[in-house]
């Protein structure tokens, strides 16, 4: 515990200084008063005490430290990197001390192949620039050709270590000294290359061809062909999760390294989500054993099902008029679109890298005037779904009899209009002709009122023809048709 008890004259105003340098980290609180020569001069009985608490960090800071090396053409090698072994490659970093000054910065240098360190390898860096920059020479000409290293960098404040700093290295130091190492150009480098496998078939090829990186485009060699260089799938001796790689990938001998699950990944596991690579490294080798190292590529493999959808909305197909259809499958394969009666090819299309198709269906691949049922495969493998078709001229067929029917059933109505009105009109007539023949009933001498001609009283009736042997005209006859008197054939003179 820290207790202090001291006095600072003031008027109205005062101030006071506190070293705490050598007191240990912690919370220190402040109790301040006013005195004067009759109270509160030891103690502040009854006098007004204003608070203050403050933390103390009080410890010392360790410094930290950076490190990279560099070959003997000033190029900066990046961690698990190739170095060219030169008797002028170099370390360079900084180191920083927040409450105090680095004093030194020392260096070890680790055979990782042998686990040996290399004591007589130690350097200790005690020259820094303002800015706590710090540089080394270090001399690996006679280091092992292809071996790795482990570079260990700490600072030192005089109290405190800062954390350890570790970079790799690959020397790379060939017999032939003049022997131009490979290079690796990752500028169209993929960072993940995805392989789509089919969810349901048993097929040998239902990841299709796997992907494939080509190697010989990305690293290059100033002595030979790339396509010569030896290459491998890089096992990174820092972790055990890669070391099976090699057993998967396979690389023919033009540098085209291939991923399929199929040739291997398969039979350990049927869960496709387990089939995946990540963080798969190549190596690029030269005859003197000079080795170029590519950047980390993933291979994902994900499980796809075929299937269709139909996206169009026509009516029926005419030209410019066609039926779309669009899936997903397994890229590289062909999708097929088939008539349902007699499995007739219609269109056929891939699926493409990303896993998706899509298709038309025209009226002249249909070629057919009646609707028609079809459906879609891919490599076999027909989808669940069936899909009708219908072109222009079954449309307007059906078109035509739904009319033919109506106008059917309107005649059908007419003609039931017209019979009902003929019932009609003719039970009218019934009843009028029994009303008749009621009324005949009734006056039997109807008929003979009926056919009488009545003759007006003004008029005078008309002179009634001569009988045949008139008394008067003996021999002759009255002719009413020609209005005139012809002779009598049958007239026989009387005898005297």
């Amino acid at each position: 515990d820290y207790f202090s008890h001291l006095y600072t004259p003031g008027q109205t105003a005062w101030e006071y200084q506190w070293n705490f340098e050598d007191l240990p980290s912690g919370e220190y609180t402040f109790e301040v008063w006013a005195a004067d020569s009759d109270f509160c001069i030891d103690w502040p009985d009854g006098c007004n005490v204003e608070s203050r608490t403050l933390t103390i960090e009080n410890d010392n800071t360790p410094p930290f430290v950076t490190v990279d090396a560099y070959d003997a053409e000033n190029k900066l090698v990046i961690d698990g990197g190739i170095l060219r072994a030169d008797e002028n490659t170099y370390l360079q970093g900084g180191a920083l001390d927040n409450d105090g000054q680095v004093t030194r910065v020392e260096v070890q240098i680790l055979d990782l192949a042998s686990g040996i360190l290399m004591s007589d390898e130690e350097i200790i860096v005690t020259q820094f620039l303002a800015n706590g920059g710090w540089q080394a020479i270090w001399d690996t000409s006679d280091y092992i050709h292809d071996q790795q290293y482990e570079i260990t960098v700490r600072a030192y404040d005089g109290e405190d270590y800062s954390e350890e700093v570790t970079r790799r290295v690959r020397i790379d130091n060939p017999i032939d000294k003049e022997n131009n190492a490979p290079a690796f150009n990752g500028l169209d480098w993929p960072q993940t290359l995805t392989i789509f496998c089919d969810k349901y078939s048993n097929s040998i090829d239902r990841c299709g061809a796997g992907e494939s990186i080509d190697l010989a485009a990305f690293f290059s060699d100033a002595d030979v062909d790339s396509t010569l260089l030896i290459y491998d799938v890089f096992d990174d001796p820092a972790t055990f999760e890669d070391d099976d790689y090699p057993a998967y990938i396979t690389i023919n001998a033009r540098g085209v390294a291939t991923y399929n699950p199929m040739d291997g990944m398969a039979q350990t596991t049927t869960e496709i989500s387990e089939w995946s690579l990540e963080q798969v490294m190549f190596e690029a080798q030269d005859e003197y054993g000079s080795v170029a190292y590519s950047f980390r590529v993933n291979f994902l493999v994900r499980a796809v099902e075929f299937d269709v959808q139909k996206d169009s909305n026509e009516a029926f197909l005419d030209t410019g008029m066609p039926a779309s259809f669009s899936g997903t499958g397994l890229p590289g394969s062909t999708v097929t679109v088939r008539t349902d009666a007699g499995g007739l090819r219609l269109n056929s299309t891939r699926v493409l890298s990303d896993g998706t198709w899509s298709m038309d269906v025209t009226i002249n691949q249909l070629n057919s005037e009646s609707v028609t049922s079809v459906y879609f495969e891919m490599d076999g493998q027909k989808g669940n779904d069936m899909y009708e078709l219908t072109p222009k001229a079954a449309a307007e067929g059906g078109l035509s009899m739904i009319w033919i029917i109506v106008g059917a059933l309107l005649a059908v109505v007419v003609l039931a209009g017209v019979v009902l009105t003929f019932f009609v009109e003719y039970e009218e007539f019934e009843e009028e002709a029994m009303a008749a023949e009621a009324e005949v009933e009734a006056d039997p001498y109807a008929w003979a009122k009926k056919s009488a001609v009545e003759i007006p009283a003004e008029q005078a009736a008309a002179p009634t023809p001569a009988a045949a042997g008139n008394a008067q005209h003996p021999g002759w006859l009255w002719d009413a048709e020609s209005n005139q008197w012809v002779a009598d054939p049958n007239y026989v003179p009387p005898t005297e």
